[in-house]
């Protein structure tokens, strides 16, 4: 087993001066871009936190498979997104293949890979609007608010 950090810095077969974490790093490219692109959805950290924890979910879970241990901080919410970006993260994680193809890596191309343990962390590391906030609802609340105690005085 190779330490995370070796494992990181591992040049890639052909190019000497080109590394993993380089590789990675066109994938997180990726993920900021469809974040971007997403109005539903920004990042909750830092771009150097998020690429942090990137490296450590992709050697932890598709390098070193452990155990799914993941456990949603909202059942409903989760599945909200789940329904909702499922096919986004699909698309992501098939575009992370081609990469890995590109760069001779066999990242994501064992038997049990899926898109699943990148859903996972997308919900984990993302902030997703609630789709059962309504803000015009809000406004109305607000108003009235104003109304009421407008009447008061």
């Amino acid at each position: 087993m190779i330490s995370f950090d070796k494992w990181l810095y591992k040049s890639i077969s052909y190019d000497n001066n080109y590394h993993i974490k380089d590789v990675l790093n066109l994938m997180i490219e990726d993920i900021f871009f469809w974040i971007k692109t997403t109005p539903e959805i920004e990042c909750e950290y830092s771009n150097n936190t998020f690429k942090d924890n990137f490296y450590q979910m992709i050697y932890n879970n598709y390098l070193y498979p452990d155990k799914d241990n993941f456990t949603p901080y909202d059942e409903e919410m989760y599945e909200y997104f789940t329904l909702k970006f499922s096919n986004d993260i699909n698309d992501l994680f098939m575009k992370f293949r081609n990469i890995c193809n590109l760069y001779n890596l066999d990242l994501f191309h064992q038997k049990n890979d899926n898109s699943l343990n990148l859903q996972d962390f997308l919900f984990d590391y993302l902030l997703i609007e609630d789709p059962y906030y309504d803000s015009d609802n809000d406004e109305n609340n607000i108003e009235n608010n104003i109304d009421y105690n407008i009447d008061e005085f």
